[in-house]
């Protein structure tokens, strides 16, 4: 089974490898010759090392590079620039020193987490010194930088308030951001149809703004710190938290908060690109800055998230001291039992590295997954989420023999899902696409597909990731609610506002085509005197009948409508007005010959009619001058002493 993604979706990919676990006696053996040796140069070699070969001290992140001799793509400065460099003294940036795990400050007083490890990689590039001050928290930091007391905040979204007094660099990481909640809230498709609902942010956060804006329905919940979100949503001090996606996971994993859940994806202009601000009175140094940062590769963002995001805690280890306090049987000994300590722990934390993914992707409605975008739509990953969605296992459709999921979408939606999918591997941007699937059961299911393209396999083909969750539910309420907007409540029939615009429709096809089209109007005769005999009740019986009498007489893809209290309306087309007539007047015939029971008793109903044809002299192809002249000779056949249909003026 593939490794499991800790992150859907990303714009970073990252295949980790999984090493088999060593024989722990091949291990001891080779342990105990390298002991032996370090033994013998201890023995010989003098008590310290040479300052050649003295070890890093790190990038003050707490970690040292794993590879120091790779070659660092330095980026040469112009004399000009140089000099500006020289010019401005310090280079302040003030971090945020609470927004783990992006940048925070450590026990030990030390600036740390991702945003340093990037900011360290543009230090080393651009041959620059970065002096980092930590004047309070957020808010007091903004205002510092507003005075112009700090020339660069390392780390944040650009926003039209910060833009007055900061210019912004190219984003040193791109993180979507994803509503978090109790596990018993529901999927969050559309916040905006949220009501009497609290949304948690820490204080001067620019999420909020644009929250304010787009979700007006939402009550906002202040909290001092980043940490105090979750623990605010955990306590229902607040229903919701918006927050990055890598925080999120961090959080929800490191204070085992598992009953939050992440319930939704926010739209895509909430996805932060967090930039480096600069004043705007130093854009040339924003310039500068924008060169390093174009250096930063994917893989070295990618190994510096998950080297935060996923931390394993390892015990320093003093192998000097050891060695001159025990003889060699000793070490030996304690050496055997270090690494069966180390075994466990590492055993221990990959299977909670494990638990902590499945319980983050289990709390994802629907299906997870990488793939590639080929014709196949061939799967590396799906999550278990893709039983209770198609019926499938997730083995079933990963693999050399598995079930290609191109074969699960509805023939008429392939080549839509497709198209999606291309243009955003040709843009390298985000797409949402809906369409059907069929179940390992044979029955259809409307999906929601939301992912992103996140690189290419060796062949050239696009990989992407994403989110795919059932919104059947809601096709089938849509449909519903559609065909209840359309129907006149009472008869069943279509009602006036869907005949207009089916009347619309038919015009501007005969007028095209140069086909027949002709309307009549007809209304019930002496319809207030059965109210009056027969109550409201057996009115509403007439008016039912009558209208599905008057369906069942014209042909099925004719048009019949109420047009409104007891007046219909008839839309027939290819036919000219003799022909309308006709069908008509017979279906007048039938309704003088059956009549009506209503209560037990026998009732003859019949109808006034009158009907227009767009083909006749002087007549303009619009649905106002039709109506009328039908509506007209409605009228005229009730002038006529009713029971009777008029065609001609």
């Amino acid at each position: 089974m593939p490794e499991v993604p800790t992150r859907i979706p990303r714009p970073v990919h990252h295949h980790r490898s999984r090493w088999p676990r060593p024989d722990l006696a091949v291990l001891l053996t080779i342990v105990s010759l390298l002991l032996l040796l370090a033994l013998g140069v201890w023995m010989w070699a003098p008590a310290s090392l040479p300052p050649a070969y003295v070890a890093p001290a790190g990038d003050g992140s707490g970690h040292v590079e794993d590879d120091q001799l790779t070659p660092v793509p330095m980026v040469p400065l112009t004399p000009e620039e140089q000099a500006y460099i020289q010019s401005i003294g310090p280079i302040t940036v003030a971090p945020d020193p609470d927004w783990v795990p992006y940048e925070y400050v450590d026990e030990d007083g030390d600036f740390t987490g991702i945003a340093a490890d990037l900011l360290d990689l543009v230090q080393e590039r651009l041959g620059i010194e970065f002096t980092y001050v930590f004047p309070g928290d957020w808010g007091v930091i903004l205002e510092e930088s507003r005075a112009g007391n700090v020339l660069i905040l390392p780390f944040l979204n650009q926003t039209p308030d910060r833009e007055d007094w900061l210019v912004f660099t190219e984003p040193l990481l791109v993180d979507p951001s994803v509503f978090i909640t109790r596990e018993e809230h529901p999927f969050i498709f559309d916040a905006t149809g949220l009501t009497d609902e609290s949304i948690a942010f820490p204080v001067g956060t620019s999420l909020e703004e644009r929250v304010q804006r787009d979700f007006p329905n939402l009550h906002i919940v202040h909290v001092e710190r980043e940490n105090d979100v979750f623990q605010a949503v955990a306590n229902r001090s607040a229903d919701m938290a918006l927050r990055p996606l890598t925080v999120a996971a961090y959080t929800i994993r490191k204070e085992g908060l598992f009953n939050l859940k992440i319930a939704g994806q926010a739209p895509e202009h909430y996805t932060n690109h967090l930039r480096m601000g600069v004043l705007k009175e130093h854009a040339m140094l924003r310039d500068i800055l924008d060169r390093a940062i174009a250096t930063i590769s994917h893989r070295e963002r990618e190994e510096i998230v998950n080297r935060h995001v996923n931390i394993t805690v390892v015990q320093a280890f003093d192998y000097g001291i050891l060695m001159r306090l025990v003889v060699v049987a000793g070490i030996l000994l304690m050496l055997t039992s270090y690494w069966n300590l180390r075994l466990r722990r590492l055993n221990a934390a990959l299977a909670e590295s494990e638990r902590s993914k499945s319980v983050l992707l289990a709390n994802l409605p629907g299906m997870a997954y990488r793939g590639l975008l080929d014709r196949d739509w061939t799967m590396e990953f799906v999550s278990e989420g893709v039983k209770s969605l198609t019926g499938w296992q997730p083995s079933d459709l990963t693999g050399e023999s598995a079930i290609r999921y191109a074969s699960l979408i509805h023939p008429e939606d392939v080549e839509v899902v497709w198209q999606a999918w291309s243009g955003a591997t040709e843009s390298w941007q985000p797409v949402s696409v809906e369409y059907r699937i069929r179940t390992r059961d044979h029955k259809e299911r409307w999906v929601f597909d939301q992912g992103v393209p996140i690189g290419r396999d060796s062949s050239g083909t696009p990989i992407i990731e994403g989110l795919v969750i059932d919104i059947t539910d809601r096709k089938h309420a849509e449909k519903a609610l559609y065909e209840v907007s359309i129907h006149d409540q009472l008869t069943g029939i279509f009602n006036r506002r869907h005949i207009f615009n089916c009347l619309n429709d038919m015009l501007i096809k005969a007028a095209r085509e140069h086909t027949g089209l002709c309307v009549a109007i007809i209304d019930l005769d002496h319809f207030k005197t059965i109210n009056d005999t027969l109550g409201h009740g057996g009115g509403d019986t007439v008016l039912r009948g009558f209208a599905q009498r008057l369906k069942a007489s014209v042909r099925p893809y004719d048009l019949v409508g109420r047009y409104g209290g007891e007046e219909f309306i008839v839309a027939v087309s290819d036919v000219d007005l003799p022909t309308a007539a006709s069908m008509l007047e017979r279906f007048l015939e039938q309704m003088n010959a059956d009549g009506f029971e209503v209560a037990g008793e026998g009732l003859k109903v019949t109808f006034s009619a009158g009907i227009a044809d767009i083909g006749e002299p002087g007549m303009e192809p619009l649905l106002e001058p039709l109506l009328a002249r039908a509506d007209a000779r409605l009228y005229a056949a009730k002038r006529a002493g009713r029971n009777c249909i008029v065609t001609s003026d």
